[in-house]
């Protein structure tokens, strides 16, 4: 509704518009400015600097750089505000423009001051800073403002969005991806009625708790761009699995997309003793409610950077043994190979299973196991591999809803 009212408002020089949108993906965001053709600028507030709980938020703002309209709909636009006359208001030079943060004076006030606001503000700087390993200090910073303020929400949330950062960088470390569907839960925990917070763990959680499907307009995005003779924007972190999941009612059982077999029951099949795939389980949400659904990812990388998947042989495969306090809704048990003969692509598998409402807290040992075909390196010998894994998966009465 907002780009169509404003866009002729925009050709016309009567209203300026900049957008900020609550993404994790800046690149996401610029891939939908290109399709939509916004000619006006988008910014991301991965961490929700703004502090907003609702989206969207109009704001207002005069010539002057008066806000005459902290939220103004669609239907007052004209009437409220682009028609009003409004007094030149004369301010102080770079009265709206903010200094760029001092990373050592905010790292000397976090330590003299030592409240949660200093070291949750020192966080938020380092975020936003060119410093090399500015998500493992961010996530550190934080951590001390939580200490000192287990209630304080912003800084588990945002938290979260520097282990998810650094799950998708060089630096990654293992458990990051967890981790960081752990700190949002525990945020939407301080305050429920948070709506990005919740937003957030929705992207990644279970088809039965989405309000919507987050990213459906990718491809058509792509193709219409393509169509258009343009390139368009590359995301250097593809959605996957759940993220492209649209929402389901209560009681729906998702068709699978591969059958589900027991293909190694005895365990006969060579062990990855070499390592050469690392395999990370990522449940959203981390803890769940009985009768609630959880999402489970699985992440395959190769860990040499000589190794490759061999593609001319079976797909990746993942199997589950569960208990009967639990079912699957939705499998995705393959992973399937890319038409090359090779490839050294990270590789997403999703399941998503429902508790039983008569299930108790507790945490649940779920075992199963990964196949697939690697090769040492291009052209050298490859081999038919298992993976076994347990999913920790938590039961928690008191956990937080997605709904």
């Amino acid at each position: 509704m907002w780009q169509k009212l404003v866009t002729p408002l925009v050709n016309k020089g009567d209203l300026t518009v900049i957008g900020v949108v609550q993404e994790q993906h800046p690149e996401r965001a610029m891939l939908y400015r290109q399709w939509r053709q916004l000619d006006w600028p988008i910014y991301v507030d991965s961490l929700n600097l703004l502090n907003v709980s609702v989206v969207p938020w109009p704001t207002a703002i005069d010539e002057s750089g008066v806000v005459r309209h902290a939220s103004i709909s669609p239907n007052n636009l004209k009437v409220e505000f682009l028609n009003q006359n409004y007094p030149h208001t004369i301010v102080p030079a770079n009265y709206n423009i903010a200094d760029q943060p001092d990373l050592s004076q905010l790292r000397l006030r976090s330590r003299q001051q030592s409240n949660a606001s200093a070291w949750r503000d020192l966080g938020d700087a380092l975020c936003l800073s060119d410093n090399k390993d500015k998500e493992t200090q961010a996530i550190d910073a934080y951590r001390r403002a939580i200490t000192l303020n287990p209630m304080d929400g912003r800084a588990y949330f945002r938290t979260g969005v520097a282990l998810r950062r650094r799950f998708e960088s060089p630096q990654r470390q293992p458990g990051d991806g967890q981790r960081a569907v752990l700190q949002w839960g525990r945020a939407l925990n301080v305050n429920p009625n948070q709506y990005i917070w919740r937003r957030r763990l929705q992207q990644y959680g279970p088809r039965l708790d989405k309000p919507y499907n987050f990213y459906f307009w990718i491809d058509q995005a792509r193709t219409d761009i393509l169509n258009r003779g343009e390139v368009p924007v590359q995301l250097p972190i593809e959605p996957a699995g759940s993220e492209l999941a649209g929402p389901t009612g209560p009681g729906h059982i998702a068709q699978q997309i591969h059958p589900r077999r027991n293909v190694d029951p005895q365990g006969r099949i060579t062990r990855d003793s070499q390592h050469l795939v690392d395999l990370e389980t990522i449940l959203t949400p981390a803890q769940t409610q009985p009768g609630s659904s959880v999402r489970v990812r699985f992440v395959f990388r190769l860990t040499d950077n000589k190794a490759v998947w061999n593609n001319e042989a079976e797909d990746l495969y993942v199997w589950l043994t569960l208990s009967g306090s639990m079912r699957i809704t939705e499998a995705q048990w393959t992973y399937k190979n890319p038409p090359t003969p090779e490839s050294n692509e990270r590789r997403v598998v999703d399941v998503e299973l429902a508790l039983s409402p008569e299930m108790k807290r507790a945490t649940f040992g779920i075992p199963g196991y990964a196949l697939y075909y690697v090769c040492e390196k291009t052209g050298d010998r490859c081999q038919y591999l298992r993976h076994d894994f347990t999913v920790q998966l938590s039961v928690d009465p008191t956990a937080p809803s997605l709904r």
